[in-house]
């Protein structure tokens, strides 16, 4: 098994193709271009970025964006009126409110919560489809691809690896977004470890995982995780990690993150995933 790791998107991105693929460098290459080429555009942490510059510019005045991130745009609204605004990409100034962007934590006053939510709504973000225009309805709307970019990053990978005509390949964006393509020389899928000991068998399928394990802080014994609930302003609820399976892994990106905020949805999230769990995660993928 070819196995390849890079840095990107403040994670680590894995690849694994079987022994048998054709170029496999070549390959891996182009997948680190392209998820390269999807960072510089949808990093917020990224000064020159093509998000930096929507979220700088675009309460002044319309900016037109390429095709594929007025798509991510589009998905982001559909996605957002799916969850009743569960999944909301404009969260980033609740984000910076409880420091989880310059990771300088603190409990904010309700007063300045209530502040922010007034620019927080994907209803903020204006899409005009024929001339790809983005325009805010307010200053100080942020948009954030945090909680689908990765999803985002793997689906173009696998569009590249289908270009390649790669049959069988498993794609990983630290290990908690995944596309399992067609299937390993020696077996019949690709399996998803879970913590309980289950495993998954995937093909041709995404999995995506939300939870607050890796980022939170705590004040006086209360835990605060950094996925924070876009409607209130406050972060959910600790509970165990969300898992999501289905065709598209942007869409299972995001669906797990609304699910993590909101539970309920969980019938919603069914009618565009394969399964859901809202009590178990995948903790490493194997052949």
């Amino acid at each position: 098994m070819h196995t390849f790791r890079w840095k990107a998107m403040g994670t680590v991105f894995e690849l694994m193709l079987p022994d048998t693929a054709q170029d496999a460098e070549a390959v891996a290459n182009a997948v680190r271009e392209e998820v390269a080429r999807l960072e510089r555009q949808l990093s917020l942490y990224l000064p020159d970025s093509d998000l930096c510059y929507l979220n700088a510019h675009a309460a002044k005045q319309p900016v037109k964006v390429e095709p594929d991130l007025f798509e991510l745009l589009q998905q982001c609204r559909a996605l957002y009126e799916l969850t009743g605004g569960a999944f909301d990409p404009t969260v980033t100034p609740l984000l910076r409110l409880w420091g989880f962007v310059d990771k300088q934590y603190r409990v904010p006053a309700p007063e300045a919560i209530a502040d922010a939510l007034e620019r927080v709504g994907m209803e903020l973000v204006l899409l005009e489809p024929e001339g790809r225009w983005v325009y805010y309805a307010l200053p100080g709307v942020e948009l954030n691809f945090g909680a689908i970019g990765k999803g985002w990053a793997v689906a173009q990978g696998v569009r590249v690896l289908q270009a390649f005509e790669v049959s069988g390949a498993l794609l990983s964006a630290g290990g908690s977004t995944l596309y399992a393509l067609g299937t390993p020389l020696d077996a019949d899928s690709w399996l998803a470890r879970l913590p309980a000991g289950e495993q998954v068998a995937l093909r041709d399928a995404a999995l995506a995982v939300a939870g607050d394990t890796e980022q939170y802080f705590e004040v006086n014994g209360v835990r605060y995780g950094h996925i924070i609930d876009p409607r209130t302003g406050y972060p959910a609820p600790s509970r165990p990690p969300v898992a999501v399976i289905g065709d598209d892994p942007a869409v299972c990106d995001a669906l797990s993150t609304a699910l993590y905020i909101e539970p309920s949805l969980a019938n919603i999230a069914r009618t565009r995933c394969r399964s859901v769990s809202v009590s178990t995660a995948m903790d490493g993928c194997s052949k």
